[in-house]
């Protein structure tokens, strides 16, 4: 079956081919027009979904099935670019949460444990050989009191 569109007592039909776009997506499209429609919908997710749209205000029949398949291949493309970038969005995910908690990763491989102990081992941040990470009250401070 193809996506087609009828137009019906004040309604829109949409079908479409459930081979083409994912169940997922279509309700997707279908949340965008929950605000201006009515949605009902039906069919096999297996061969062809049927969307029917009735508009709650005054909106050409037309338009809004169309921009009901533009949502379509909107969320078809951002569920297709969500599964291209998973890895990267996990690793980027389990990057952070080593930084601040490494026991948070399962299996954390020994790279990781490497960098970490070499983290531990270098304590020269901590080094304030300039004397400018002294609290402004102890360098300050003490001048005022002697003053009053």
């Amino acid at each position: 079956m193809e996506n087609d569109m009828i137009i019906e007592n004040n309604s829109v039909t949409l079908n479409i081919n459930a081979k083409v776009y994912a169940l997922e997506t279509v309700y997707s499209a279908a949340y965008v027009f929950l605000d201006r429609a009515y949605v009902l919908l039906d069919g096999d997710p297996e061969k062809d979904i049927i969307v029917k749209l009735k508009p709650k205000g005054n909106e050409d029949l037309e338009k809004l099935g169309g921009e009901f398949f533009n949502e379509l291949i909107n969320y078809g493309d951002y569920k297709k670019r969500a599964e291209q970038t998973k890895s990267i969005r996990e690793m980027l995910l389990q990057r952070a949460l080593i930084a601040n908690d490494p026991s948070l990763i399962e299996g954390s491989d020994s790279e990781f444990e490497e960098i970490l102990d070499e983290l531990e081992d270098d304590d020269d941040y901590l080094d304030d050989p300039e004397g400018i990470a002294i609290p402004w009250e102890e360098k300050y401070g003490k001048e005022n009191e002697k003053k009053e």
